[in-house]
């Protein structure tokens, strides 16, 4: 048993400890804390419960005519004990009419167990997933192990009490609410009506109405916070702007006054039409199309290998550039490190791989890459379109970048006559919420990416790429079958991430629209008109995090980002045994 846990003062299974039942019989020193602690409850006729000392204690008057054999036989489902209870309660041969005779919890038959329970905590009821318990701070310095002793019968069930609620450790703190299993308990404490059906287990959601409005409930884990465990990961929201927003809402709703100060397993309510579909209930229309969606992609992963991707085309892109810092912190650009990051994953392709690599952007006349770990800033940067474009406008050069793409995918597919044979990568770092951490990638919704769409004008008509496919319209199937092998190759880059130690975003990595100033969902224009199959947006990091921007301003950050990034691609045309190949090996031991 952990040293962390406190066995509470049991009680022998037998009687033969009078003594220790008498101590329980002797009133506490007076006070207000002291009356508070014993507050009894009401059992039944003649009967009430108390807590003293840490134990729980029945007091019982006898019933006309009753001795000490039928106090016994009425109490505890038996007469073996009669003689210590008599011993235990002063020794005298009759009872009292009208007089108090304590007896201990252990002792007691289980329906009576579970009744002085119940009076002694009065808040606790029968939920749909088992006892719900809220400690009161009445227990007199009882831990988990007690608990689980009288919930259970057993202290070691304390092990399975804390893992079924998530708990950091075994001690239990004021107003926290824990759910005791149902398959641990005893038949008296599962029978009966579930009187708390609003109440989940922590970490898991429920659902209630409310005032004509429908909402999940979601408690609190200790070590929580509004923003990143309830407004981030259940409604998809990533900018600060738009989580503190929600978070104000949703407090104001709760009425939380102080966000900074609430209680582990406090129930939060979240209004149906802020969740993320796959956290509406099951039969929810938006849950059920969500669902229909995400099966039809399921279907297409990548079964093309390719050794040491040979016969693979793979265009890199990095975010922004010229004109376009992109996400800014002080005099630190977006664009300048992922074009590094772009840079590196170049450099280890072509020396370690047998793969064509196309990049879409340039700063300046060469691939250049200066060797140290803070960049200085450059506005050189252009698409590599027949002719360039320096990027003065984001939004023209954001959308030349997928005409780039389209255009490779062509001459790949005339060379190789597989289109699977190309992929995309387009490296972007966030700037989200300051509390998250870590990569993300984004890949093109099947549902969001219809439509026929072009650009005109004067910039877009003098490109050779426009002019090759100058409208894209993409159909069902090729849209299903690109978020598919997307989806694969971005659990593979994050895997990779993982393998390195480089931190992943805690809730869904992978998501296949952005949802953003509490708008509807859209899909990134470099990936939603580019007809490459294989396509994803990967965000690195969050520049708006401390750590993830001190990280991204070294070398060996952004060496390991394009490392796991090349061991992605490699993985994901080579699994054919499992085992990295060799160029796997060698990009890991840059």
């Amino acid at each position: 048993m952990p040293m962390a846990v406190t066995k509470k003062r049991r009680l022998a299974r037998g009687w033969s400890v009078p003594l220790l039942l008498a101590a329980i019989l002797v009133l506490p020193a007076g006070g207000a804390a002291a009356r508070e602690a014993e507050r009894p409850g009401p059992v039944g006729p003649g009967m009430r419960a108390v807590l003293r000392g840490g134990e729980i204690v029945l007091e019982a008057k006898p019933e006309r005519g009753e001795g000490w054999l039928g106090l016994a036989e009425r109490l505890t489902g038996g007469t073996a004990g009669a003689g210590e209870l008599r011993r235990a309660n002063g020794g005298r041969a009759e009872l009292l009419t009208g007089r108090w005779y304590a007896v201990p919890y252990e002792r007691l038959t289980p329906e009576l167990r579970r009744r002085a329970l119940g009076a002694v905590f009065p808040d606790d009821c029968l939920g749909p997933h088992g006892w719900v318990h809220r400690v009161d701070g009445r227990g007199g310095g009882a831990g988990l192990w007690q608990l689980a002793e009288w919930l259970t019968g057993r202290g070691e069930s304390f092990a399975a009490i804390r893992d079924f609620n998530a708990m950091e450790d075994e001690a239990l703190r004021p107003d926290d609410r824990l759910v005791v299993p149902t398959a641990l308990l005893p038949a008296a404490f599962r029978a009966g009506r579930v009187d708390c059906a609003a109440e989940p287990p922590t970490g898991e959601l429920a659902y209630e109405s409310r005032g004509g409005r429908e909402y999940a409930v979601y408690r609190l884990r200790r070590g929580e916070a509004l923003y990143s465990s309830v407004v981030v990961r259940f409604t998809g929201l990533t900018s600060a702007a738009d989580v503190n927003a929600l978070a104000g809402e949703i407090a104001a709703d709760n009425e939380i006054a102080d966000v900074t100060a609430i209680a582990a397993n406090r129930p939060i309510r979240i209004p149906f039409d802020q969740l993320l579909p796959e956290y509406l209930p099951a039969s929810h229309p938006r849950r059920l199309a969500y669902e229909r969606d995400l099966s039809a992609t399921e279907g297409y992963d990548n079964t093309l290998l390719a050794r040491d991707l040979s016969g693979i085309t793979i265009v890199l892109d990095a975010g922004h550039g010229g004109g376009d810092p992109g996400s800014t912190q002080g005099s630190l650009w977006e664009s300048i490190y992922v074009y590094d990051v772009m840079l590196r994953v170049k450099e280890l392709l072509e020396t370690t791989t047998a793969a064509t690599v196309v990049p879409t952007v340039r700063d300046g006349a060469g691939f250049v890459r200066p060797d140290r770990d803070v960049l200085p800033i450059s506005r050189g940067h252009a698409v590599l379109t027949s002719p360039p474009y320096p990027i003065d406008d984001p939004v023209t050069g954001v959308h030349l970048r997928w005409y780039l793409a389209n255009s490779v995918l062509g001459r790949a597919v005339a060379a190789h006559g597989d289109p699977r044979k190309v992929v995309f990568v387009s490296f972007h770092a966030d700037s989200l919420h300051p509390s998250l951490r870590g990569a993300m990638a984004y890949v093109a919704s099947s549902s969001l990416s219809s439509g026929r769409y072009g650009k005109s004008g004067a910039v877009f008509a003098s490109r050779r790429e426009v002019a090759e496919r100058p409208v894209v319209e993409l159909a069902l199937d090729e849209r299903r079958q690109s978020e598919g092998l997307s989806r694969d190759l971005a659990e593979e880059v994050l895997a990779a991430f993982r393998r390195r130690g480089l931190a992943v975003h805690p809730d869904k990595p992978v998501r296949d629209k952005i949802i953003r100033h509490r708008k509807p969902p859209f899909v990134p224009a470099v990936l939603r008109y580019n007809a490459v199959p294989a396509k994803l947006l990967l965000e690195i990091c969050n520049l708006a995090n401390p750590e993830d921007r001190r990280l991204v301003q070294t070398r060996a950050f952004r060496q390991k980002v394009a490392e796991a990034t090349v061991e992605a691609l490699v993985r994901y045309y080579g699994r054919v045994s499992g085992a990295p190949s060799a160029v796997v090996t060698a990009a890991a031991a840059r």
